[in-house]
């Protein structure tokens, strides 16, 4: 399905005049080659610095560069807007060399001071992914093309970080115009979100073009863009929130691509002429959370009423709702990646009576009431509401009334992140495919906090989180994760329910739609 807007021919008199040619499979008439993508978004913000979903990576990657980047699978790292590095022998120092030919949408040309600026706003905003720059001490600019990062401690998966969007470079001279600041008080001082959030200084293939919330996103092509130039012209995301209706639009025509198609939805469109299914296997994984403040949480707060909660859930039954080829880790710690133990043997669960004998325990034999926040969400094709559902019975069956309490995302969003539900249904893509980014859900950590777990109720493993942080031997990485996950099974405010597969549908006929976990779809390498 092409989408043919005509150019007027004014417009294309003053671009050949520009001595710009026509975008590569432009007929004469100036056709604009147009692809709209459907997706029930987790998006709050397209600014790198405080974005943190993962659909916002998405967006974010297609206008914004960063020193590294995946091309094409996770295994393969390659320098970006960097030409090269180096690391010091003590791991503490990282020189980058800047490519020479970049520039911004906005016509400035890409300098040292920009990723400096970028990496310090970013930084002193303390957004939610500010923890990937902890051991970041001080960033040097000595030439206009050198950039130095001086950390406080070896980080063996600093250069996997620095293809997380939070490094995305910003033009600093654009963004400072609209209240951007890299100051030690970014956090209060900043003014730049909102503009940020439907406009884009970047140096990507694509720029916001115009956002509503909610609505729509549109990202056009880049005509200065340093790389490659991009197959669309324009691309479109729709927010659709039922992943059926994704499907009829795409059938329909609609759209090109559907982006969160379910196991039922996968199977209705198998066989179908001028459409093409997409399976993967991804990287995120769907957990329920369990506050250990006995304020928040009450009976929840009690590490034997959560290891019962674990016991209770039909494992096998919650598999079969997510559909064919997801697992259950042991632990927060993605299968597929190094140092992940192996799936959950889940035949044996529910463990019912283990489940009531420790609630008995725990003064819970009779059970209790609670609360279970779910976002109105859809992962992996699997609608979050029906999950909850799911998960209600399964503690039902052991005397725990779980009212479901249905959240619009970005709502349910900030009482999660600031730890104010003693039951919540929730997802986590690794910031960055290597098991350090996992440390997270340790105690003391970020999303430990988000569940009131605090370094001081199991100093042991908190200890264990930071040797594995900075442990540059691979074989000694694998044995502290392992080490860290058999205590994770034992000690956890967490259940591990699955992780995904992903799948998807596109038109027939599109190109470079393959899965990769960093970014869901590569939008810039998207063509027909």
């Amino acid at each position: 399905m092409k989408r043919i807007l005509l150019l007027c021919l004014p417009v294309i008199f003053l671009l050949s005049a520009c001595g710009n040619s026509a975008p590569s499979g432009e007929d004469a008439r100036g056709a604009e080659k147009h692809l709209v993508i459907a997706v029930n978004p987790d998006y709050s913000s397209f600014d790198p610095a405080v974005s943190y979903e993962a659909y916002g990576v998405t967006v974010i990657h297609s206008c914004y560069d960063t020193l590294f980047e995946f091309d094409g699978s996770l295994d393969n790292l390659r320098l970006s807007i960097a030409d090269a590095y180096e690391v010091s022998a003590d791991g503490l120092k990282y020189t980058f060399k800047l490519k020479p030919n970049v520039t911004f949408t906005g016509g400035n040309k890409l300098s040292s001071a920009d990723v400096k600026w970028s990496f310090e706003r970013a930084i002193n905003i303390k957004g939610n992914a500010a923890f990937m720059a902890a051991k970041i001490a001080g960033i040097d600019a000595p030439d206009d093309l050198s950039v130095v990062l001086n950390l406080n401690a070896p980080d063996p998966a600093l250069p996997v970080k620095l293809a997380y969007s939070f490094f995305a470079v910003l033009d600093s001279k654009a963004a400072a115009e609209h209240g951007a600041t890299n100051a030690a008080d970014a956090n209060t001082a900043d003014t730049a979100k909102t503009w940020l959030d439907a406009n884009s200084v970047g140096s990507g293939p694509y720029r916001i073009e115009s956002y509503t919330p909610k609505s729509e996103l549109s990202l056009v092509r880049n005509p200065d863009y340093w790389g490659k130039a991009s197959y669309y012209d324009r691309i479109t995301i729709k927010t659709i929130a039922d992943a059926s209706t994704q499907v009829m639009m795409l059938q329909a025509g609609d759209v090109d691509i559907a982006l969160n198609v379910g196991p039922e939805q996968a199977r209705e469109l198998s066989g179908k002429e001028g459409i093409t299914i997409l399976n993967a296997q991804a990287l995120t994984l769907h957990f329920l959370l369990m506050n250990r403040d006995p304020a928040t949480g009450g009976p929840v707060a009690n590490p034997k009423v959560q290891k019962a909660i674990r016991l209770a859930l039909d494992y096998p039954g919650i598999q079969a709702i997510a559909g064919p080829g997801t697992a259950t880790p042991s632990a927060p710690f993605p299968l597929g990646l190094a140092g992940s133990l192996p799936a959950v043997n889940v035949s044996a669960y529910p463990k019912t009576a283990e489940a009531k004998a420790l609630l008995a325990e725990a003064g819970y034999a009779g059970g209790f009431k609670t609360k279970l926040y779910v976002p109105t969400t859809t992962v992996g094709g699997v609608e979050f509401v029906t999950m909850a559902q799911k998960i209600q019975n399964d503690l039902a069956a052991v005397g725990i009334d779980a009212e479901i309490i249905p959240e619009e995302i970005t709502v349910s969003l900030s009482s999660y992140r600031e730890g104010r539900q003693p039951l919540g249904l929730w997802y986590w893509n690794p910031d960055y495919p290597d098991n350090s980014s996992q440390l997270a859900f340790l105690p003391g950590s970020v999303v430990g906090l988000r569940a009131k777990w605090e370094a001081k109720a199991n100093p042991a493993l908190a200890d264990l989180g930071k040797q594995a942080s900075v442990e540059a031997n691979l074989l000694k990485r694998s044995e502290l994760f392992g080490k860290i996950q058999e205590a994770m099974i034992e000690d956890t405010p967490f259940a591990m329910l699955v992780q995904f597969t992903s799948q998807y549908a596109t038109r027939s006929g599109i190109t470079g739609a393959e899965y990769l976990d960093r970014y869901k779809i590569d939008l810039k390498k998207l063509a027909e």
